[in-house]
Parts: C-alpha cells; sequence; structure tokens
C-alpha cells in the first residue's frame, strides 16, 4: 500500500502516521475468513448485475480477534445479499483506512469519523453513502441523532465562570485530530474573539496538553493539573455523567456529524445501490453492528455529504486549519 498522508504542520505527528501506514499496510494483506463466498442459498441470490468479484471493506480499529466470530457472520451476510466475495479487514489506524480507500485496496468503510471522511473524500475516489444515527447525550438528555456537541467543562468549584476568566490558564485537549476535542472547540473560540485564523490553543491558554483521550482529560482536570477541558456528547454514558456532575458547562459547541459509510465511486451504480439496500437492511442487526462501526450505534440513514459534513468543513475554513486537515 502507498505511504502518502495528509500533510501535517507538526512533523512529529506526520512520522508517526508514515509508520502506522506502513506497519497497517502489513497488516490489510491479511484476511479475516477464507476468499472463495460460500454459496447464496436459492431465496437469497441477487439477480444478475454488474458487479465486481470481490469487495474489501475496512472497518474502525479494533482488535479483530475480539470479533471473528462477527466478522465471518457480517461478510457471510453480504456475500449472500451482494452475491460477490466479501472480506474485511482491520486497519491499525485510521489513516491507514484513509490509505486504503485512496489507493483502491478498500471499497466500502464503516465506521469512519467525520475528519477523516472529509479527508477521504478529498483524497480518495469515493463518496459518502450512509451517515450513523447513535444513541449521545444532549443538553444532558439521551437522544437518538446523527450529530452531537461537546462541551467546554471546570470542576463544579471552580471559581471560573466563562472562557474569558481562562486567559493564560492550563487547558486539556483529548488529540488535535479529534472533531470534537479539539477542531470545534478552536471554532468557539474564534467565534468568542479569543483566537485568531489559524487557530492555536497557545495563542490564547498558558498552557495546552494533548492527553490522548476524553477519560485522560477529565483525569487531568479531577487531579488539578489542568484548569479546563472538552467533554463529548458521544462519550460512555458512564465517563459523560461522572464529569458533568462534578463539574459546570462554560461553553459548548456543535452540531457536529456523526460517522460516516464510504463506498468507491468505482463500484458499478447498480451494485453500490444493492449495497446501501444491504447495509440499511443491518439496521435490524443492531447489536451486529455496535461490533464493527459505533458502541452507540442505532441505525444507517441517508444524507448527502455537503448537508452531513458541511458543519465540519465550515470550522475548518474558519478557524484556518483546512488546509492543514484537508488537501
Amino acid at each position: 500500500m502507498a505511504k502518502g498522508i495528509p500533510k501535517q504542520k507538526n512533523l512529529l505527528v506526520v512520522a508517526a502516521l508514515v509508520v502506522a501506514i506502513v506497519a497497517a499496510a502489513l497488516y490489510l494483506l491479511q484476511p479475516t475468513s477464507p476468499t472463495s463466498p460460500p454459496s447464496p442459498s436459492p431465496a437469497t441470490t441477487p439477480s444478475p448485475v454488474n458487479r465486481p468479484e470481490k469487495i474489501v471493506v475496512v472497518v474502525n480499529p479494533i482488535p479483530r480477534d475480539r470479533v471473528a466470530k462477527e466478522a465471518t457472520e457480517l461478510e457471510e451476510f453480504l456475500e449472500r445479499r451482494l452475491g460477490v466475495d466479501v472480506e474485511i479487514f482491520f486497519p491499525l489506524n485510521v489513516a491507514a483506512i484513509i490509505e486504503a480507500l485512496r489507493f483502491g485496496h478498500a471499497h466500502v468503510a464503516l465506521g469512519v469519523g467525520s475528519l477523516p471522511a472529509a479527508l477521504a473524500l478529498s483524497v480518495a475516489d469515493v463518496e459518502l453513502s450512509l451517515v450513523e444515527v447513535r444513541e449521545v447525550i444532549i443538553d444532558n438528555k439521551p437522544v437518538e441523532a446523527p450529530y452531537y456537541y461537546s462541551y467546554w467543562i471546570v470542576l463544579k468549584d471552580a471559581p471560573y465562570r466563562s472562557l474569558e476568566e481562562l486567559r493564560g490558564k492550563k487547558a486539556c485537549f483529548p488529540s488535535e485530530l479529534s472533531t470534537s476535542g479539539y477542531i470545534f472547540p478552536m471554532y468557539r473560540l474564534v467565534q468568542l474573539g479569543f483566537l485568531k485564523p489559524p487557530a492555536d490553543p497557545k495563542q490564547f491558554f498558558g498552557e495546552v496538553v494533548f492527553a490522548g483521550g476524553y477519560a485522560q482529560c477529565w483525569e487531568a482536570l479531577k487531579q488539578g493539573h489542568v484548569d479546563v477541558t472538552i467533554m463529548a456528547g458521544d462519550v460512555p454514558a458512564r465517563l459523560y455523567w461522572e464529569a458533568m456532575n462534578n463539574s459546570k458547562i462554560l461553553e459548548q459547541q456543535g452540531p457536529m456529524p456523526s460517522h460516516v459509510v464510504l463506498v468507491s465511486k468505482k463500484l458499478p451504480p447498480e451494485f453500490k445501490q444493492r449495497l446501501k439496500e444491504a447495509l440499511l437492511e443491518l439496521n435490524q442487526r443492531q447489536d451486529l453492528m455496535r461490533k464493527f462501526v459505533s458502541a452507540i450505534f442505532v441505525r444507517f440513514e441517508e444524507r448527502k455529504a455537503e448537508e452531513h459534513l458541511g458543519p465540519l468543513i465550515k470550522a475548518l475554513e474558519e478557524t484556518g486549519l483546512k488546509e492543514r486537515y484537508l488537501r
């Protein structure tokens, strides 16, 4: 698999992704099941259409040995519905998913986050087929939606009443590659006039920490290592409620788009439609899809890429970060 990845200003991030992509490329060569498809039963044999001999599906990075049985079940379901051999692969990271799509090593990607999806749409010959409706928390209420929000929080007994009072203080972000944990929070700071494009949190905060996840940032806030952090409405409910019950919200940002399904444009139109119908049929197998796309998956639904990813593109443009993250 080729090694090209999105350009980043941070050379250490770029170097790390290059190493990950090389490893993932080797990993992708290992199938999860035999390559010859089982014979479909007469009742489910698809009518003849122009179709490929085999399609490769990549999913969000998860240990494949944990879902080997379910992977086989999903492969066999798709093979019966599509009449072709289907192989599921588990890349080591999101960058490898993008590269697999970009260089034609994969035809379908499930559970792709909005930022890597936007990048894939800009560098690979793919289109957005479906979006995820998920169980998220908005305004402290569980809802089913294809979007969600994130929140700036401080400890409940902290003296701060607004983000403006946190100028020069310590802030924790999950990752520079997080839509809800970094890009949209930067967008909110720009909207409030605290940052100018290209947005850099160091323009406002005295110290910035990237802890690697929401749980790590919450722990840093609890321990007093930072003064403010971000919490999102799509994290595990236990983490969300622990954080929200012991903190106060200063600002919120969103709506932010949920995960998506990407499909190669090179697949025949009739076959892409059949694939979409098969995936929509999986809405009846929520238990199975929660293994592969999201633990809070509810269903797939159709939305246009411009409508779904529009808020993200606008955030990238107005923060001056679009060139950094998208080509």
